[in-house]
């Protein structure tokens, strides 16, 4: 199989090909929908890589889900092409791969400019998982062929809700939500993602709905909402695409990058870039102040809403410096640096100059990290107590660094 029918919602955009280890798009002459990726204008009708494109690459699965992939559908590692194929008809965003026979349809369908509804929020009781337990959630791909693809290190599986029976179903692909168990080698991570989700939303931040279970074994679950889809059967796709694939890096690169690129690429693709430029801003101040030293290149995400194209709400928000001793401040470098970030760096250097953030917006931001309480919030968290006190130790101190 060497020619893939490339869908933007139900419509076929164009066809992917290999060749002599070259790959190559192009656009069918009837299509009349958006570009497919964002950079990717239909006035340029065809597109070639020597290797594979970094666009597709972005849409794979990463860590343990990579794993169970190879090992259920016997892919080697190196075969790209047959990974796509395996999890093209349920990818992040509006974009489906199919094989060229014709005879698979895409689930999915886009309607241009038509603003996402959301769903109405659930309020999963304590009971929600009570039949799973997380290690069956770490193993379920390694029992079910894994067909849809999520990226990230982390062991996470696809859900449905019930709001008839009050709880989740994990389902192979098509699901409305992700459940994230914490891994073994992070004790505590669910626990400190929800905590860190929370604070984001009290300090303004946009996230997606999300909470905290536990599973039949009594260890914590992260469940939240997925963005790129909604509607009956989550029929409605949006467009979604991480940094990786707008930049064209490989999502193996996603750490060989820096902020200012981010930056750049929010100036160039959203509709609104002062807007969104200081939004970006204010993640950095959180995720700094919090701690998170993961936030690569495929953390950084524009969605479209309606007919905006605009930043996706913040995910994958932990505070990672108490996870781990030797965590830099940054995933990605700032002035060519990942850590000794002070006031100087992130308030005048990002905030004013890259950025272009003025100095009445760039004092509310702070204001608003300064007046949040943050003392109550993390009290009242479900992390060990051992860990509330590092949390709320390192907020201090880089507020203190921050507002001096």
């Amino acid at each position: 199989m060497n020619e893939l029918r490339v869908f933007v919602g139900d419509r076929l955009a164009g066809h992917l090909t290999r060749s002599n280890g070259r790959y190559a798009f192009e656009y069918v002459s009837e299509y009349a929908g958006p570009p497919v990726f964002l950079g990717w204008e239909k006035t340029k009708k065809s597109r070639e890589w020597e290797t594979f494109p970094p666009a597709f690459d972005g849409l794979l699965p990463e860590g343990v889900l990579l794993d169970q992939l190879l090992a259920k559908h016997k892919l080697d590692k190196a075969d790209k092409w047959g990974q796509l194929v395996a999890v093209g008809r349920d990818l992040t965003g509006f974009v489906s791969v199919l094989p060229d026979d014709g005879e698979e349809k895409p689930w999915g369908k886009f309607s241009p400019g038509e603003k996402p509804r959301k769903r109405t929020p659930i309020h999963p009781p304590e009971k929600a998982l009570r039949h799973y337990q997380a290690s069956e959630m770490v193993a379920y791909h390694a029992k079910h062929k894994l067909r849809m693809s999520l990226s990230g290190m982390q062991p996470k599986v696809s859900a449905v809700f019930s709001r008839q029976k009050g709880c989740f179903q994990i389902v192979e692909s098509n699901g409305s939500y992700i459940l994230k168990p914490s891994p073994q080698a992070f004790p505590g991570a669910a626990e400190n993602e929800v905590l860190t989700m929370q604070l984001a939303k009290a300090a303004g931040i946009d996230v997606p709905h999300c909470g905290w279970l536990q599973a039949k074994d009594d260890c914590g679950v992260f469940w939240i909402e997925r963005f790129d889809r909604w509607g009956a059967g989550n029929r409605h796709r949006i467009r979604c695409e991480d940094a990786c694939q707008i930049l064209e890096v490989p999502s193996s690169w996603k750490y060989a990058g820096n902020l200012e690129a981010v930056a750049g690429m929010i100036r160039q693709h959203c509709s609104n870039p002062r807007l969104q430029l200081v939004k970006f801003f204010q993640r950095i101040l959180f995720c700094w102040v919090t701690g998170n030293g993961d936030m690569h290149l495929k953390n950084w995400s524009l969605i479209e809403n309606g007919p905006l194209i605009e930043l996706a709400p913040a995910y994958d928000l932990l505070n990672t410096r108490i996870l781990i001793d030797d965590e830099e401040e940054s995933a990605l470098t700032l002035d060519g640096q990942k850590h000794g970030f002070d006031h100087s760096l992130l308030i005048d250097y990002l905030g004013r100059q890259i950025c272009g953030v003025n100095e009445r917006m760039r004092a509310k931001l702070l204001n608003q990290l300064k007046s949040l309480d943050w003392p109550s919030l993390i009290s009242g968290s479900k992390l060990s107590s051992e860990a509330r006190r590092a949390y709320e130790n390192l907020v201090r101190e880089r507020l203190g660094v921050l507002l001096h």
